[in-house]
């Protein structure tokens, strides 16, 4: 397995308000595929014919207030809290696997139905839930916040030695309560409806933001953390 097939923002944490980068997927073993060179295609990556669409946006106004939408704007343009998604094409396993970007739907559902961000498959139902997580100079934390789904034991021994974000130092731990914060997105100028800058931001469900932000990742808090190591995990 190529080590170049790991992308940047693999175990990404958000923390406060910080951007982070327009692409992720923890690169490792998923059946839907094989990438070049024999490197397996992970379930949250993206394939070169899911293409992510750039549709005019336009203002919209709602019981709320003024927000950002689309035109002609069908529901499933929105997730249950009312946020604006990308429009992204679905069509796993067609053209070549893009290993640098993550498909917006399929990391929004493995982080919401807690399967594993590698192979797809459902975690432990009702948790606890494992995260493998950069290493940032502390511990998985009470509260913290990540776009990174859950990774079942063997996925996560296959991305600590093959992952050079991960490889360079992780922190692990089991999660007994995963919530869903809000999204990182791009974010617009409610007076000219540009976009502020080309890079996600996290922006909570409850922040006036959310109305002008176009989502690209689902966020999650995670609690009840208990460090773990991964050597000690049973298969």
């Amino acid at each position: 397995m190529s080590g170049t097939a790991f992308p940047e923002e693999a175990g990404e944490r958000t923390g406060t308000d910080r951007p982070i980068r327009a692409a992720s997927a923890a690169a490792l073993p998923h059946p839907s595929g094989v990438g070049p060179d024999a490197v397996p295609v992970p379930y949250i990556a993206a394939w070169s014919e899911e293409r992510a669409r750039r549709p005019l946006v336009v203002r919209r106004a709602d019981a709320g207030g003024e927000r950002i939408g689309y035109p002609g704007e069908p529901a499933y343009d929105r997730d249950g809290h009312g946020a604006l998604w990308v429009r992204q094409s679905f069509a796993p396993g067609r053209g070549r696997p893009q290993f640098q970007n993550v498909h917006a739907l399929r990391q929004r559902r493995a982080a919401r139905r807690m399967l594993c961000q590698v192979c797809g498959r459902p975690t432990p139902r009702g948790g606890p839930w494992l995260f493998v997580l950069r290493d940032v100079g502390r511990p998985v934390e009470e509260g913290e916040r990540t776009t990174a789904p859950p990774v079942c034991v063997p996925c996560a021994r296959v991305s600590v030695r093959h992952c050079p974000r991960l490889r360079e130092g992780h922190v692990a731990a089991m999660v007994g309560r995963a919530e869903v914060w809000g999204v990182a997105g791009v974010v617009h100028r409610p007076a000219t409806l540009e976009p502020a800058d080309g890079a996600l931001h996290v922006v909570a469900y409850d922040s006036p933001a959310i109305r002008w932000t176009v989502a690209h990742r689902l966020v999650l808090t995670l609690h009840d953390c208990a460090p773990v190591r991964l050597d000690a995990l049973p298969a």
